[in-house]
């Protein structure tokens, strides 16, 4: 547990930033002035911030340290938050860019700590971290219900969401070693832009479908479920803690998922969950069904974000940050960039068109899956271990 805390502190508060916004979105782009395709022209500053990041991502968290690199990120990211429930119209594409130029650093920092932890200690700890992702999912989601429905506006909810990430950080620099182990960087290739090369956009298309259901989920769930199902804001909020169950679980499972089953079988498996997951929501009559249909799809997404960055941290030729850099380009642009355009499908043709699209692309992860690898996450782990 001593191992796991730095990480999961970094995981929790930016789970809990993230959920904080996106459970009060419906009431931020009401307030805003924006209709759903107006939204989604916003959701694109998402993707720009990504690109913008990219020059300075790898090299500022081996600079800094991701020690440094990921606290810091996360206390801009709380002084940013309480801007959403204030700016109007478009220029909430801003907010949107700047807080994932922040974001995008923040998640190859944190990654690169569990990371250091592991090939330290020997500890498996990278899925647990991405476990406490789904863990402050879980508590901003639950929140979001308590706190809309007393009444709390956005920018005070937005507020609260902030500080607590403030405190945290607190803990962080309290509880985290200075000696944060490095990962080797000498000798290797150091391209101005953390370009993905041929092994990451194989990885990216493998898991693409998963992104873009985990981006769909957290862009639009909470508008089906007010605008298809009929919920109202608390309800909607309580219902999509049943996604960050679903996610948490499987998450706190997943070492010992990778020690029993191979990367394809995992992959694929995740693949099955997500679609079973929008077929019974899309299915759905009522927020149980709904409840239901969010923790299968967060128990399909889990494992997608630590397989990924456990095979992309064993790629050779340059440093695991700029890798990580670049596996963050594509997967952030999947996870919420294109979702972001779903806003447009979603005014003209419905939100139960933008789900169901989601099967075919799905479809293309289960035949890549093979990509992923047919040992363990921890076997490949244990092999690298062993012959340095």
């Amino acid at each position: 547990m001593t191992a796991l805390l730095a990480p999961a502190l970094l995981f929790f508060s930016n789970a809990l930033m993230h959920i904080t916004l996106f459970t009060r979105l419906p009431e931020i782009s009401g307030a805003a002035g924006l209709d759903k395709a107006g939204l989604g022209l916003a959701l694109l500053g998402l993707p720009i911030g990504t690109v913008l990041a990219l020059p300075i991502a790898g090299r500022l968290n081996d600079r800094l340290g991701p020690h440094v690199a990921a606290p810091v990120m996360l206390l801009v990211n709380a002084l940013m938050m309480p801007f959403f429930a204030l700016v109007p119209g478009l220029a909430a594409g801003l907010l949107f860019a700047s807080y994932s130029f922040v974001r995008t650093v923040l998640e190859v920092a944190q990654n690169m700590v569990a990371l250091g932890i592991e090939r330290r200690t020997g500890v498996s700890v990278l899925s647990r971290s991405h476990g406490f992702w789904s863990v402050g999912l879980f508590v901003g989601s639950l929140a979001a219900g308590i706190l809309a429905g007393s009444g709390a506006t956005p920018l005070w909810h937005q507020i609260i969401a902030s500080a607590v990430v403030a405190l945290l950080m607190v803990v962080f620099w309290a509880v985290a070693p200075r000696d944060y182990p490095t990962l080797p960087t000498a000798g290797l290739k150091r391209p101005a832009f953390a370009i993905p090369g041929r092994a990451i956009l194989l990885i990216f298309a493998m898991t693409v479908g998963i992104g873009l259901t985990e981006g769909t989920v957290y862009d639009w769930s909470i508008f089906y479920m007010q605008d298809v199902i009929g919920s109202a804001p608390s309800t909607a909020g309580y219902v999509f803690a049943a996604f960050t169950i679903g996610m948490g679980v499987t998450r706190m499972m997943g070492d010992g998922l990778r020690m029993r089953f191979s990367n394809t079988t995992l992959v694929r498996g995740n693949v099955l969950m997500c679609a079973c997951g929008i077929a019974v929501l899309l299915m759905s009559s009522g927020p149980i069904q709904a409840g239901l249909a969010l923790a299968m799809l967060g128990a399909g997404v889990a494992l997608n974000a630590p397989i990924s960055v456990s095979v992309v941290s064993h790629l050779p030729g340059r440093s695991t940050a700029e890798n990580m850099a670049a596996l963050s380009m594509v997967a952030l642009i999947a996870t919420f960039g294109v979702p972001a355009l779903f806003g447009f499908v979603a005014e003209a043709v419905g939100l139960r068109i933008v789900f169901a699209a989601l099967l075919p692309i799905l479809a293309v992860g289960f035949l890549l899956a093979p990509v992923a690898g047919r040992r363990t996450d921890n076997q490949v782990f244990s092999q690298a271990v062993s012959n340095q």
